[in-house]
Order: C-alpha cells, then sequence, then structure tokens
C-alpha cells in the first residue's frame, strides 16, 4: 500500500469514527484532511490546522 492510500484509509476511518459517534466532520476539516492525504503537510500540520481552528493554540 503506498502512502497516499494510507493516509486516506486513516483519514476516512477517523471521520467515520467520529461521525458514529455523532461528531460533525466540517468542510475546513475535509480541506485539510485532503492536504494531508495528497502530501502537502504531516500530521503535525494536520494536528496544528486543527488547533489553531478551535483556538487551542496561536497560529
Amino acid at each position: 500500500m503506498d502512502e497516499r492510500t494510507r493516509r486516506s484509509l486513516v483519514v476516512h476511518d477517523g471521520m467515520h469514527s467520529a461521525e458514529l459517534e455523532g461528531g460533525r466532520v466540517t468542510d475546513a476539516y475535509r480541506h485539510d484532511a485532503q492536504d494531508y492525504i495528497d502530501g502537502l503537510i504531516d500530521e503535525d500540520g494536520l494536528i496544528h490546522r486543527t488547533r489553531v481552528r478551535y483556538g487551542l493554540e496561536t497560529a
């Protein structure tokens, strides 16, 4: 399995799990997740963007 496929599976599994638990996956997160899948950002970048979006750390 290539890296892009692995990233896609991880992201979609996580989003599905969140939705099963009653969470909502925003379009902004989906956009960031796609950047991660495409290799434009790494795991730390995805986490950072999400934390900044919700005010958990400064940009």
